[in-house]
Order: C-alpha cells, then structure tokens, then sequence
C-alpha cells in the first residue's frame, strides 16, 4: 500500500512542479490546458478498457445510460420503489479510484449527472483525485462537479454505511465500478477474522459480500480485472464458490481482443457487469 501512496504523491509533486512553471500571477487554473478525462492515466490502459467501459455505460442497451433507449423493458428497468428512470440520476461510487478518471469520463464525456462518489485507501490518492476535480469544474464554472466527491475509505475495515456521504433512502449506489481493486486485494495475502467463525481468511474471500452491499437492489456492479479470467471473476461474484455471495447476476460482458499463446487463447482483461436481485437475501 506503502507504493501507492508513493505513486500518488509523485503525482501529486509533478502537478505543483507544472503549476509553479506557469503564470504565477493567475490565481485560476484554466480548464482549457487539462487533459480530456480519458488522457489521464488509468488502470488497464494498454488494452483500451478505460475507452470500452465508458462506451458500455453510455450505450443505448445499458439501463443507466443517459442514452438508454429500450422503452417499456420491465426486465432491463429494475426501479427503486419510489423512482422512475426518467427522473431518476443515477449514483456511481468509483473503488479504488486514483486519480479519479473514470468519474470524470463518466461526468464530461459520459453525461452521467447524479452523484459521484470515488473512494480510496491512499490519502495521497484522494488529495490528486480533488485536486484535478477542482480543476476540471472550478467556482466559476462548477456546474456538473458539486455532486463529484472524494473521499479516503478502507474497503476491508470501514463500513461505508456510517459515512455522510452514504445515499442511505436508497440503500446503496446505482452504479459501483471496481477497476483493479478486487486485483489488489486477491494479491494480498493479509488475512481477516470471521466473525461468524472466528477463523482467519483471506481479504478477497469477504470482498465480494462486501461489494454486494454497497450496490443497491437492482443496481450494478461492473469489474475489470486483469488477474482473474471471466469464468474466475463470474464464479467468486455469483456465488459458484463456496464463499461467494449469490446475489449477483451476470448482466452482461466487456470484450477485448483475443490472443492465442501456447495453444490456449483468452483475453488480457476481463470486465464483468453483475446486476443485483431485487430482493436478495441477507450475506451475512
């Protein structure tokens, strides 16, 4: 983790080195210079998964989109009591979020305009991810970024329902994208207590319960890992695994070029969209 936070701060360190080579005498920071969202760097660059997530949210057959188009779908239109679709802006909590990209596509190339919520262990992280976003929506022109949030959180010992920033009426978000973080945590090899059995486990085999219950009834999940085929990530989300949760269905999928070594073929990335039961049952 001790990494991460290095990474970041260099980030952090080359960004006031760029603004201190400019116009010192300008107390604003000009949106125009930025980067498009889509430039800055992100996990799973090299195999173009940034570009085809974003397209896969914002397609006319996606549910959240603001290009959806599929009228009158009870099945593809899973509401939130109380809501409709058409006056509804989803949520999207971003894990795992670095220098919050994915929100910012999400925001200025994606239309998305409801509440955005990027979360990170790296306090290093979080203090990039806010500064680029005071950057990309600056007082005099903020319209879009009020609702665009960071915040540091520990994924494996924080419960994210105690913090302000919780959508609590509607008991999770919308929208939750993990874009490497199930990766890290599978690569640790840091173990937690079982309450229910008082034995020591592994962080990734309560990782996908935990996930469940920050996504609401009916919402989405979408994952992008690099380190778990398809089939791996489907089985530890749906609950094929002894230790998966069972409240996950697969929605859809990602794909990605297919390349072939030693006889056997595959892609480099796998991105699996799971949708949420209705009325799932308790994980705990």
């Amino acid at each position: 983790m001790r990494s991460w936070d290095n990474y970041y701060q260099n980030d952090l360190d080359q960004q006031r080195r760029d603004h201190s080579e400019g116009d010192e005498d300008s107390n604003t920071e000009d949106v125009a210079e930025l980067p498009d969202p889509s430039d800055l760097e992100s996990w799973f660059d090299d195999v173009g998964a940034p570009a085809k997530t974003l397209e896969f949210l914002t397609s006319e057959s996606f549910p959240l989109s603001p290009n959806y188009s599929v009228a009158d779908d009870d099945d593809d239109d899973e509401e939130v009591e109380g809501e409709s679709s058409s006056d509804r802006r989803p949520s999207v909590l971003d894990l795992g979020t670095g220098n919050g990209s994915a929100l910012f596509s999400l925001r200025l190339e994606g239309e998305y305009t409801g509440r955005m919520v990027g979360v990170d262990y790296s306090s290093q992280s979080i203090e990039l991810a806010r500064k680029l976003c005071r950057q990309y929506f600056p007082p005099s022109n903020a319209e879009g970024g009020g609702d665009v949030t960071f915040e540091v959180l520990d994924l494996v010992n924080d419960d994210p329902t105690t913090k302000p920033w919780w959508p609590t009426p509607q008991g999770g978000f919308d929208l939750v994208l993990d874009k490497g973080t199930f990766d890290a945590v599978s690569l640790s090899s840091a173990t937690v207590t079982d309450p229910a059995t008082g034995t020591e486990r592994r962080m990734c085999e309560f990782y996908p319960a935990k996930i469940l219950d920050m996504v609401r009834p009916g919402g989405f999940l979408l994952i992008t890992s690099c380190n778990w085929t398809e089939e791996e990530v489907v089985s530890w989300f749906t609950g094929a695994e002894a230790n998966g949760t069972g409240n996950f269905a697969v929605y859809d999928r990602i794909k990605y070029p297919v390349f072939e070594f030693g006889g056997q073929k595959g892609q480099g990335v796998a991105s699996v969209c799971f949708r949420k039961s209705q009325n799932p049952t308790s994980t705990r």
